[in-house]
């Protein structure tokens, strides 16, 4: 019994200098944090750049690299592709871009910097339609690997210009 009790009694004077030395860790441990994070979305908007870098090239053995495995690709007009589906679709030139930028985009990162969920606009000029500039918002989650970062996700929906979704216009476009 003796020995139980020299024991806690040990144990509680230890505690406040195991406090103290935590909380004294604390703000290196918060620095190293900030730092891998910022080193994370570096890392993202690396991805996003060589993504978008490969969309205008047409650069499929980039893309493939980029996507992982369980892609899902959900395009403007509501269609869905696998990471399959859509390296094909842009291997026959059904996506021809001239011209492709992103216009703002927001990294945040989850798990531990090991998924970064990216919102953003974005804006693409496609190849036989001179005059058309397409605008658009996208979702996309990139998952880290040891290979790097690969997106999982994508999610695009077309802002089409004021009035062309009213009622009256579609309406008017009828007549």
């Amino acid at each position: 019994m003796r020995a139980t009790i020299f024991l806690a009694l040990c144990l509680a004077s230890l505690a406040p200098t195991a406090r103290a030395s935590q909380a004294a860790l604390e703000p290196a441990a918060r620095a190293q944090s900030g730092a891998s994070q910022t080193q994370a979305a570096a890392g993202v908007r690396e991805a996003e750049r060589q993504r978008a870098q490969a969309l205008v090239q047409r650069d499929i053995d980039a893309l493939r690299r980029l996507i992982s495995g369980d892609y899902y690709h959900v395009e403007s007009n509501g269609r869905v592709r696998t990471k399959t589906e859509f390296l094909q679709a842009l291997a026959r030139d059904e996506y021809r871009i001239r011209n492709y930028g992103v216009e703002e985009m927001e990294i945040r990162l989850v798990d531990d910097a090991g998924t970064a969920i990216v919102p953003g606009t974005y804006r693409s000029v496609p190849i036989g339609q001179p005059g058309t500039t397409l605008r658009g918002r996208y979702v996309r989650i990139w998952t880290r690997y040891p290979e790097g970062w690969r997106v999982a996700l994508h999610q695009g929906t077309q802002i089409r210009p004021v009035g062309t979704n009213a009622p009256e216009a579609r309406t008017q476009a009828m007549q």
